[in-house]
């Protein structure tokens, strides 16, 4: 085992996920009241960063041996969807920085040492898609190019980046390059968007920098099973399926912010009157049916992420598989989990009164951010919907393609 990063930052945390949910309810009326703010500035505010660092979520899922919690994912995903119903945006970045420690685990012990030995607070931010170039160099890659929406990343000193290496005779393959701060820069004018605008998902761009291979992370060592991060961390958390792992950290935001949404409804609801005259609103069955589809949806897409992450979490600890249909299950309820929550807000959006789009509003930014997560490609219901039915139909799963970016 490599060297501890934080015997007292190790020791803080055996409290468990009981001390972190208090942590994070300590900083939501915080969140709450800075949303537009946040939104505003165009990303989360340094403070709030701080908040978040100090409650440990961006520890949570981090190995042991370097500070870290080991926070069981079900767990994890409860806390970003209760920071996520304070303001979306700062949802998101704390659950798509938060996750990438379990991520750094899988790679090679020496990189997790640079990351981490002598701050075991460091962040990293992402951008998998593949959008940058890279050529093969004696004991490594270098890497150039720009990618885009890296969320977060004003407060990381890392990124994940995304590339296809390309064919040298054995094939092409997609991989994970960690990249620290001073090989990279940020395009601050890259952001300036309707949803999600506090998340500062950023352009990167990388002026041709040379990445170790100890320093990226294969597709193909997933798909196998044989990820080198599991010489040090070869635990059944570090076991789960990584597509699924991060496909929920997409989705705990959308119920989050599905959840503050419907928070601010029932606020602004409670006693308003209609303009025309009549009854209090909160007396009128229009109201009510769609009020408590929106309860329905939300409550049942959170219950699902719970369930769903313990389940796969005992099954590797009782030395069992998780079966591909299991697999595709949960792929399809994140998926689904951004549909029938922004489906579920849209239909309160038209039933809130003439303030329901007022600027300063919190039910029509987290309606915005919604739609903002909806889009995200993790939401992608018909390619998740296809994969579900099929494995319930008998049909065998589509064969691993070394060049693609997730394995499920």
């Amino acid at each position: 085992m490599p060297e501890l990063a934080s015997a007292q930052a190790a020791e803080t945390w055996r409290a468990g996920p009981k001390e972190f949910f208090s942590r994070i309810e300590s900083l939501l009326p915080e969140i709450r009241a800075r949303a537009a703010d946040t939104e505003k500035l165009g990303r989360v505010p340094d403070d709030i960063i701080q908040g978040l660092t100090d409650a440990g979520v961006f520890r949570a899922v981090q190995p042991r041996q370097w500070g870290g919690l080991e926070l069981d994912l079900a767990s994890f995903y409860e806390g970003m969807i209760r920071i996520a119903s304070a303001c979306g945006s700062t949802g998101w970045v704390a659950s798509v920085v938060g996750i990438h420690p379990w991520q750094i685990a899988l790679f090679a012990n020496e990189a997790q040492r640079e990351v981490w030995a002598e701050d075991p607070d460091a962040r990293a931010s992402s951008s998998y898609a593949p959008t940058g170039s890279v050529r093969r160099e004696a004991d490594g890659f270098r890497l150039s190019g720009r990618w885009h929406f890296s969320s977060g990343v004003d407060h990381c000193g890392w990124v994940l980046l995304g590339a296809v290496v390309p064919d040298d005779g054995s094939g092409a393959e997609f991989r994970s390059f960690l990249v620290p701060r001073r090989d990279f820069t940020i395009d601050h004018e890259s952001w300036n968007m309707a949803g999600l605008g506090g998340t500062g998902s950023k352009d990167v761009v990388v002026p041709g920098a040379f990445v170790p291979a100890h320093r990226t992370h294969r597709i193909i060592d997933v798909f196998h099973g044989t990820d080198p991060g599991f010489a040090v961390n070869d635990r059944p958390y570090y076991r789960l399926p990584w597509r699924l792992v991060f496909a929920t950290t997409i989705a705990a935001p959308a119920i989050g912010a599905a959840a503050g949404a419907i928070g601010a409804f029932i606020e602004q609801n409670r006693s308003r009157v209609p303009a025309y005259g009549g009854p209090p609103v909160a007396q009128s069955p229009a109201l009510h049916r769609p009020l408590a589809r929106a309860l329905a949806d939300v409550d049942a897409a959170r219950m699902r992420v719970r369930s769903t992450w313990t389940d796969f979490l005992s099954r590797l600890e009782a030395g069992q598989t998780i079966p591909y249909e299991h697999r595709a299950q949960c792929l399809h309820e994140a998926a689904y989990a951004h549909a029938s929550c922004s489906g579920a807000i849209y239909e309160l959006m038209g039933l809130g009164g003439g303030r329901t789009m007022a600027a300063p509003g919190a039910l029509q930014r987290f309606f915005r951010d919604l739609l903002a997560m909806r889009n995200h490609p993790a939401a992608n219901l018909e390619f998740s919907a296809t994969l579900y039915a099929q494995a319930k139909l008998g049909v065998e799963p589509p064969p691993f393609v070394p060049t693609q970016r997730f394995v499920l």
